[in-house]
């Protein structure tokens, strides 16, 4: 989808080129161009911050961003409506984001029922939001529910098949089964780019304490 923001700005452009009109003309228009992109990169800034704090570990900071980013967009229910106009066409789900990444937070702060709230949360607003499923099957896995997460990481690996940590997490459900077969041919991919399995699902244990259960 082109942005009508954008398809505006460059019919302006072809009226600029075809009747030369004075400097002030000209400025306005560049200050038209330049406005709205500055405006979604305002109005997402809350989601941002969330991120670079979430990849730096401080779970607290992060989940204060994200909480004051949807707590924005709720008083603005033109949001989603306006970002196409705003963010030159691209659409990305914010929201659905939004709340997934809380669950990451509830995850980092050993909190896996309320992560799957969250994540569950992220799924209602877009069923095919696959970072949102595979916190679910990582949250799933750490109460228990084995069944439920092998389910919910073979589909977020069904509709992003080249999603790594998809891969690793269905792979360590069924090893955890005692699937070994099943999970060697899950994950005969990886072995197939030369990496090694054992190491990286290693790193995923580490990384959300499935090895301590």
């Amino acid at each position: 989808m082109v942005a009508p923001a954008l398809v505006a700005a460059l019919g302006l452009l072809l009226v600029l080129l075809l009747f030369r009109p004075p400097g002030w003309a000209m400025v306005l228009f560049l200050v038209a161009l330049f406005l709205p992109g500055r405006w979604w990169h305002w109005k997402t800034r809350r989601f941002r911050r969330g991120l670079r704090q979430l990849k730096r570990g401080n779970a607290g900071e992060a989940r204060s961003e994200f909480e004051a980013f949807l707590f924005q967009v709720s008083r603005g229910p033109n949001f989603r409506r306006l970002q196409p106009y705003f963010n030159l066409g691209r659409s990305y789900p914010y929201e659905a984001a939004g709340r997934s990444n809380l669950g990451v937070c509830d995850l980092l702060q050993g909190r896996p029922e309320a992560a799957l709230e969250k994540f569950r949360a992220a799924q209602a607003e877009e069923p095919s939001w696959v970072p949102a499923l595979y916190g679910k099957a990582v949250a799933l896995k750490l109460i228990g529910e084995t069944e439920a997460a092998e389910m919910a990481a073979r589909r977020a690996l069904e509709l992003r098949p080249t999603y790594l940590a998809a891969r690793l997490l269905l792979g360590s459900v069924l090893k955890s089964s005692g699937r070994d077969a099943e999970a060697e041919a899950v994950l005969a991919p990886v072995v197939e780019e030369g990496r090694d399995p054992e190491a990286l699902l290693r790193a995923l244990d580490d990384q959300w304490g499935l090895g301590q259960m």
